[in-house]
């Protein structure tokens, strides 16, 4: 088992809200290199219905610590539309969200999360463009397009030598349901009333599997010698296992995705009295967020 650090944070805000009275946007939008970004949109079935609307926020910051070097974390918002599957039905709207926390010494994981976030873009691009949008379908696409994004990045490594790596988030939302695939500890948080605020996806690190078996606390994670280490990343091997999942959406769910940037700093008690505060945007809920990494420390990208 290899031993690498872990850079950090990106973080997406997705509020879903019952609402018919929006405009439906179907661009693409590639914000690898901006700091901030505010999408709003709804999600429509197959006849055309609106079943929700997403306010979408993202920001990033280099944190304190890293503040003079190459920011690792990659972000890529994008909306489209599925082929319909029959002549009858309207095309379906997607939307794809991608965070990547590259790992390389020397800035390279810059280049790992980028080279991961790029190769993952174009392959669903491709895809979906033909692909009809039956929800195991769709994941098995995540699935595949991960496995191509590692593929880049373990071709890079053999041909020049650089040892990098990332983690890979990726998740697809449809319809009222979000496929979600993953590598690595980067996290997907969901915050639904009254249930409060849960870790949807699994780390692939050292010290959640020490959680898991029972030998260390759950908050032992920030502080044990080992937090940095990933047990499974992208770029190390010619395959990667990718864990997956899929949520059923619901009006007034929150959901969260970020590096652990953020987690690492802000403990999953303030994240969801943040997320719970009312702001005019989840772009204001992304900037308190990194607001909070950076109190807290901000030792690495947010």
């Amino acid at each position: 088992m290899e031993t690498r650090q872990v850079s950090s944070t990106v973080i997406e805000v997705l509020h879903l809200i019952n609402r018919s009275n929006m405009m439906q946007t179907t661009q693409e939008t590639l914000t690898t290199a901006q700091n901030e970004r505010l999408h709003t949109l709804l999600l429509r079935n197959g006849a055309g219905r609106p079943v929700l609307a997403l306010h979408i926020g993202s920001q990033q910051d280099s944190g304190l610590q890293r503040k003079y070097r190459p920011n690792e974390d990659c972000l890529f918002v994008m909306h489209g539309t599925t082929p319909s599957p029959a002549p009858a039905l309207l095309p379906t709207p997607f939307v794809l969200l991608v965070v990547a926390d590259g790992m390389g010494g020397q800035g390279y994981g810059r280049t790992a999360s980028r080279l991961a976030v790029q190769s993952l873009v174009a392959y669903m691009s491709s895809s979906l463009s033909t692909q009809q949008s039956a929800q195991a379908s769709l994941l098995a696409l995540l699935r595949a397009g991960i496995q191509e994004a590692n593929r880049v990045v373990y071709e890079r490594n053999l041909r020049q030598h650089l040892g990098i790596g990332t983690t890979l988030m990726a998740v697809l939302l449809s319809e009222t349901t979000a496929s979600v695939a993953h590598v690595g500890d980067s996290r997907l948080y969901r915050y639904r009333p009254p249930t409060g605020l849960a870790q949807i996806t699994r780390d692939h690190s050292v010290v959640a599997a020490l959680v898991t078996a029972g030998i260390i606390e759950p908050d032992e994670i920030y502080t044990h010698p080992h937090r940095n280490q990933l047990y499974r990343s992208l770029g190390e091997q010619a395959t990667v296992d990718v864990e997956t999942t899929t949520l059923a959406l619901a009006a007034g769910d929150i959901l969260l995705v970020c590096t652990d940037g953020l987690w690492e700093m802000v403990r999953d008690q303030q994240i969801a009295a943040i997320l719970t505060t009312p702001m005019p945007t989840p772009m204001d809920t992304a900037h308190a967020l990194i607001q909070a990494a950076l109190a807290g420390g901000g030792a690495d990208n947010v």
